[in-house]
């Protein structure tokens, strides 16, 4: 029990246990009775008057040490002497006290009752560090999956524990080694084939032209030059890959680069600018930028009605600018737009495939887009279109 319980039943026994002690001393101190008292009641006594002592067994604390740290309880007072515990009253200058070896080991200081709780707190404590060190390799796990599935195959796992969870760390880093080294072969023969394709479309440019000027003659130059574009898609897309370091940055006012891109559709009045062009100059590479929003409003106008109307707009915030393409089109599928600027998404799905191109143009102005620091978005509902947000940052 605690102390405070202890204390309780004594003050509850305080006056029983008052007249015991008190008759112990009721006359002349016969020490043998006073022994049989004590091991009757399992327990030890000490009587001090003046200089006499009579004790049932070890010495117990003078009169002045269990004083100290007395608590009066009723006719009674209780003592706490290094770790044991005391009863004991005066009566005709006479001073008894009692303690139980018992007691002393039921009784426990009330401190000790926060003693559970701080074991539990350093067990939980140390149950934690334990668990979070065998379960880091899962995390480990978990962040290198995250970045190889955004593409980073670079990534690999450093810390790989002496156990069954380091052989999947280590299982991941392979898997990722391969990835890349697949990717990188794929890229190559992308490129080689690319490469080679240039050649003998260009001996066919040449060829043609010394053909005689018909339909046939000009269906197969307009079919080339497609193939053309595409190979110079897939080169670009390869290209980009070098990101910012591949720009030639310039500085130019944005509003005569707007006009320039929408002067370029050829009376198309189903183009309208929104809104109030923001008078600020921008560093881009001026060439690809404008690829970019040119093939923004080329989708737009492409997959809108012939009637609908296609919305560019432009706002600044934060030392951003932003630039959105809107159409009313019959928009994409919530199923696709995860898959929207990926190469080749639009011939992987026929029901998002247009007249011309293989799916290369969004992937394009991703890249082109994260070249230049900013990102591009889209936000389509089915049945009420789409619109393109490119993010761009204002160098100062």
């Amino acid at each position: 029990m605690s102390e405070e319980d202890a204390k309780k039943v004594v003050f509850d026994r305080h006056e029983a246990l008052h007249d015991m002690m008190v008759k112990l001393v009721d006359g002349p101190i016969d020490l043998d009775k006073l022994k049989a008292e004590a091991k009757k009641n399992r327990v030890a006594i000490q009587i001090n008057r003046g200089a006499q002592v009579w004790r049932t067994g070890d010495s117990l604390p003078e009169p002045d040490g269990l004083e100290k740290n007395a608590t009066p309880l009723g006719q009674l007072y209780f003592s706490k002497v290094g770790t044991k515990y005391y009863v004991f009253t005066t009566s005709k200058g006479t001073t008894i006290a009692v303690t139980s070896q018992i007691a002393n080991l039921i009784i426990y200081p009330s401190w000790l009752v926060y003693w559970p709780w701080a074991a539990l707190f350093i067990v939980l404590f140390v149950s934690y560090k334990i668990l979070n060190r065998q379960l880091k390799p899962i995390s480990l796990a978990i962040d290198s999956v995250t970045q190889i599935s955004h593409g980073n195959l670079a990534y690999r796992i450093v810390d790989h524990p002496k156990n069954d969870l380091g052989k999947l760390t280590l299982g991941i880093n392979e898997m990722a080694e391969s990835l890349e080294q697949l990717f990188a072969s794929k890229n190559e023969l992308l490129l080689s084939v690319s490469h080679e394709l240039r050649s003998p479309m260009a001996r066919m440019k040449v060829l043609l032209a010394l053909l005689a000027n018909n339909e046939t003659v000009a269906k197969l130059n307009t079919e080339i030059n497609k193939m053309d574009e595409i190979v110079e898609q897939l080169l670009e897309s390869e290209r980009l890959k070098d990101a910012h370091q591949l720009l030639n940055l310039e500085t130019y006012f944005f509003p005569n680069v707007l006009r320039d891109i929408l002067n370029s559709f050829e009376s198309n009045d189903r183009i309208q600018l929104e809104g109030s062009v923001a008078e600020i100059a921008i560093d881009i590479d001026l060439g690809r930028f404008k690829f970019l929003i040119r093939n923004l409003i080329e989708n737009a106008l492409k997959h809108s009605g012939s009637e609908s109307p296609v919305l560019v707009s432009t706002r600044t915030e934060n030392s951003e600018l932003f630039i959105s393409v809107r159409d009313f089109g019959t928009g994409i599928e919530q199923s696709f737009i995860s898959e929207i600027f990926e190469p080749f998404s639009q011939a992987a799905d026929s029901s998002h495939r247009s007249n011309n191109g293989v799916g290369l143009g969004l992937f394009l102005c991703k890249r082109i887009a994260i070249a230049h620091g900013g990102a591009l978005t889209v936000e389509s509902e089915l049945g009420r279109g789409s619109e393109f947000t490119f993010r761009l940052p204002i160098v100062v």
